[in-house]
């Protein structure tokens, strides 16, 4: 599905309450003031973040105020003490969220300066601490991941996957099949920009590209089980034009896209 312009009063109470998708006070921050408060010199973390909440650390696309409480909702109807890895999380607040509720969150982000999302690995830690959220943090690429095979309920990853390299799709692909358990499900929103392919003759811009979301799934073994394959690049029935029709339903992104929400499950028939 592409997220919509309404958000259901279930998303709106979930963003009140947590702060997201910008932070509880960030907004009163000019950009100025965010560059030197955001790598937390000087100030007092927990006072911060008392004061901003869990996503008050990382700028956002507007998107996620759909995403955010989107992801949530589907990772929560799988129950509660769950292990979940999230993939390209930095220092956006639902990592924190879903580790305060008890659940085993591990972050694998390597950060990239190239793509404008390096963050302070010290800071985390601080936040982890504050927030009382201990999410641990993988510094590297996912290959060098060492847990057990089929370790994870929830793989998920919020508008990264756009951003990704042919090489690291692959990769995490190949992460999936290993470490999502038999009966696991994978979460992702994926952005659709509005001014690429096909919607245009580009075929990137400065935040990525659109990813062929049916041949991701494929790759990574995975059959579609939340989303419209009609609002989804690479399946058979999505349709540029009724895409472009329906502009007025969706929520379109500070920079021009939608975001594809996807929930898949192992295409295993063991």
């Amino acid at each position: 599905m592409i997220a919509k312009r309404d958000l259901p009063r279930e998303f709106q109470e979930w963003n009140v309450k947590w702060g997201a998708p910008f932070g509880r006070s960030a907004r009163l921050l000019t950009q100025r003031l965010r560059r030197v408060f955001l790598p937390g010199r000087g100030l007092s973390v927990w006072g911060e973040a008392r004061s901003r909440g869990p996503f008050g650390w990382q700028g956002n696309n507007s998107t996620r105020v759909f995403e955010y409480p989107w992801a949530y909702h589907a990772i929560r109807r799988l129950g509660s003490n769950l292990q979940i890895l999230e993939v390209g999380g930095g220092l956006s607040g639902l990592q924190f969220v879903l580790a305060r509720e008890g659940n085993l969150v591990v972050n694998v982000d390597p950060g990239q300066d190239s793509l404008g999302w390096k963050y302070q690995s010290d800071l985390h830690g601080r936040l982890c601490r504050a927030f009382d959220a201990p999410v641990q943090l993988f510094p590297k690429t996912i290959d060098s991941l060492e847990v057990a095979p089929h370790s994870f309920d929830v793989v998920l990853s919020v508008s990264a996957l756009e951003h990704f390299h042919d090489a690291d799709l692959a990769m995490l692909a190949d992460a999936i099949k290993l470490l999502l358990k038999p009966d696991g499900i994978v979460v992702v929103t994926i952005d659709l920009f509005l001014d690429l392919m096909p919607f245009s003759d580009r075929d990137h811009n400065e935040w990525g590209r659109n990813l062929n979301v049916k041949e991701f799934l494929c790759m990574a073994g995975l059959r579609l089980e939340g989303g419209n394959p009609a609002e989804l690049l690479g399946f058979p029935e999505f349709n540029p034009a009724q895409i472009m029709g329906n502009l007025p339903t969706y929520l379109i992104g500070t920079y021009p896209s939608l975001s594809q929400c996807v929930v898949a499950r192992s295409d295993r028939r063991d």
